[in-house]
């Protein structure tokens, strides 16, 4: 079901359980991923039995998350769903930028029928919606998951019978179904919560253990990359720019000003190296795009410090990217913030990557690359 949540990088289930294996838990234990994403970290620790938080600020994620983790494993497709005479006005609806009002219509019927079911029942609807949905707009997408386009016209729009609508609605529930049917689990507390990394609504010091991946600093518009999903929730992210300026590597610039003094040393050498790049807006657009994401990155590692008890351990999934022709060694930088704020390195495992997420975008090759590494950083709060 991962695979319902594609851009979004991370790590598998079976690698996030052997981690967890190798700790001596104790009871009550709690495991904590502020980047949650599509719940893999959560759902690894339910199946190896341990309490665990799950955080993540865009609710497409959470649905994946709680399907994944919460959905009971016995929850049946809805095979239909009522019509409705309460959508004969649907021109501003946000799905219009890719549907006719007629199919729109139809698509909210089954919204409608998913939100008067049980949690769990519409978990399934909605991620089998999202399938559905992406399917029927892929002549909208691009090479680069930022590259959502949008209907030029109503001839541009699709249009389909409510029937098929139905069957593919249908389709993709059953098969998410026979995913959670061949998943195990155990009753193990798990907490799915949509908020920020930099703003963790959770108590101090309660957290043993912690397994994420922030997102990587490749300036993918995560929030576009997911616009259809998130119009069949109801917002248009090409109007309401709220979720799309609060999520951690937004290309989008917020008004409150970057304080470079408060990152390490290898995120200002980052910072100057950005600043004095030959290429336009780089003194500009770019460097406050840079500062903005490491101040998410810094604030996010100081609320993890703040939940995490005394020698918890807790392992970073990271990748290095490039801005233009300069290496972003945010293995580094991770490191370097962690060390600041009370944690020691104790591993670090380096592996070749062969695809860049920045590599989507073909005006970025234009740019010499050398090799970049995906590390594995693991560290202990000492402090």
């Amino acid at each position: 079901m991962a695979d319902a949540f594609p851009y979004y990088a991370g790590f598998s289930f079976e690698w996030a359980c052997s981690k967890i294996r190798e700790v001596e838990c104790r009871d009550e234990f709690t495991i904590l991923d502020p980047w949650n994403g599509s719940g893999t970290t959560t759902l690894a620790a339910n199946f190896n039995g341990h309490k665990s938080i799950g955080t993540d600020r865009n609710p497409i994620a959470n649905l994946v998350a709680y399907l994944r983790c919460l959905t009971p494993l016995s929850t049946n497709p809805i095979e239909v769903a009522p019509a409705s005479s309460m959508h004969a006005d649907r021109t501003n609806d946000p799905l219009g930028n890719w549907f006719s009002v007629e199919t729109v219509a139809r698509i909210r019927d089954w919204t409608d029928s998913f939100s008067e079911s049980s949690p769990g029942s519409r978990a399934l609807g909605m991620v089998a919606l999202f399938r559905a949905v992406r399917v029927l707009t892929k002549k909208f997408g691009g090479s680069n998951p930022t590259w959502v386009k949008r209907a030029k016209g109503d001839s541009d729009l699709v249009c389909i019978s409510p029937s098929e609508v139905d069957r593919l609605v249908v389709t993709e529930q059953k098969f998410l179904q026979r995913k959670l049917l061949g998943s195990t689990r155990t009753n193990s507390e798990v907490a799915l919560l949509t908020a920020d990394a930099n703003r963790l609504p959770i108590a101090d010091a309660s957290v043993d253990f912690v397994l994420t991946s922030p997102p990587y600093l490749t300036r993918i518009d995560y929030a576009v990359a997911y616009s259809r999903e998130l119009a069949v929730l109801g917002t248009n992210v090409f109007e309401d720019r709220s979720i799309r300026s609060s999520l951690m590597g937004t290309t989008l610039i917020r008004k409150e000003e970057a304080d470079s003094e408060r990152f390490g040393t290898v995120g200002k050498r980052l910072l100057e190296d950005v600043k004095s790049h030959r290429s336009k807006a780089s003194t500009g657009y770019y460097l406050k795009q840079t500062q903005q994401y490491l101040r998410d990155l810094s604030q996010g590692l100081s609320e993890i410090t703040r939940v995490a008890k005394v020698g918890t351990v807790m392992h970073l999934v990271i990748q290095d990217s490039y801005y233009k022709d300069i290496p972003v060694p945010l293995a580094d930088i991770c490191i370097d913030e962690a060390e600041l704020r009370g944690w020691v390195l104790e591993d670090r495992e380096e592996f070749p990557v062969r695809r860049l997420l920045t590599s989507l975008n073909t005006s970025a090759r234009t740019y010499a690359k050398g090799d970049v590494a995906e590390s594995v950083v693991t560290l202990r709060r000492k402090k």
